[in-house]
């Protein structure tokens, strides 16, 4: 059995049609969050106000407050071309949300899922899929490198301690059979893995609650993303963690389940950067 695993597609639909068949040659897709368009979030702004500096505290009041709407209408139209290209792939496909997803995004997440037999949200949640036991979180622990707070998927501790809680409890409520695979399917990697390792800052950037849910679940196999420098992987005796890296940077993986291996890849450049942003501008317009 074979997995494609994405993260942090913030949009990349160019990069996304670039695997369509290699996802589709795989047996399910596990996508870890952040799939909506934000890359040309800080241009589209400079755009609205005329090229206006804009602060990091500025660009979150504006994007996530008065311009909330314009901008949950432009990731819901990525969102909406992004399930297109996936759904082609006649293959389940399991998500979650990340920390630049609105709320108004997580319930249009939700109302997809529902309405579509082969996507399958997992916001805080769990799902007995054939042998598979998927469990899901989106949120984040808050930010310790800016403001904290100023992401929409962002909770405060208590509050992801609770919500973790009650994921064990959904996930011990799953009769697990000789076969079947636990899957957590996370934004934000466990601290203290490969997956949330940042080499150039050497340190670890993960959350230690995750961690130590993680500790607590007998997982087989621990997707995470959010960390955008940290494509990597951990082999150990009874479980597999795997960061796929951002497909916004076009990284992805794959995971063979049955051999234990774990591919990292790395799309090559097809297009600059530029053009891609400003394509995306003018979807937005």
């Amino acid at each position: 059995m074979k997995f494609s695993i994405i993260g942090d597609l913030h949009g990349s639909l160019v990069y996304l049609r670039c695997i369509k068949r290699k996802i589709r040659k795989t047996d399910a897709l596990f996508i870890t969050g952040d799939i909506a368009g934000t890359l040309s979030y800080r241009l589209i702004l400079k755009s609205i106000l005329k090229n206006k500096k804009i602060s990091r505290e500025n660009y979150a009041e504006l994007v996530y407050g008065k311009y909330l709407t314009q901008f949950v209408n432009f990731q819901r139209k990525t969102a909406k071309r992004i399930f297109k290209i996936l759904s082609k792939t006649k293959i389940p496909v399991f998500f979650t949300h990340g920390n630049s997803d609105s709320e108004a995004m997580i319930e249009f997440f939700k109302k997809y899922s529902e309405k579509n037999t082969l996507f399958h949200y997992l916001g805080k949640s769990t799902i007995k899929h054939n042998n598979l036991i998927v469990a899901g979180y989106g949120y984040c622990s808050p930010a310790e490198y800016r403001t904290p707070f100023q992401t929409p998927g962002e909770k405060s501790k208590s509050e992801i301690v609770e919500d973790l809680s009650l994921l064990e409890n959904h996930i011990s409520k799953h009769k697990k059979n000789k076969n079947d695979l636990i899957i957590g399917l996370f934004h934000e990697p466990p601290k203290n893995t490969k997956l949330d390792f940042i080499e150039w800052k050497s340190t670890h950037s993960g959350s230690e609650l995750i961690h130590a849910h993680t500790q607590d679940v007998p997982y087989d196999l621990i997707l995470a993303g959010h960390i955008h420098e940290s494509q990597n992987y951990e082999i150990q005796e009874n479980e597999i963690l795997v960061n796929p890296g951002p497909l916004v940077n076009r990284k992805w993986a794959i995971v063979d389940i049955k051999n234990k291996t774990v591919s990292l890849k790395k799309i090559p450049i097809i297009l600059s950067a530029k053009g891609f942003i400003y394509r995306t501008r003018e979807t937005f317009k």
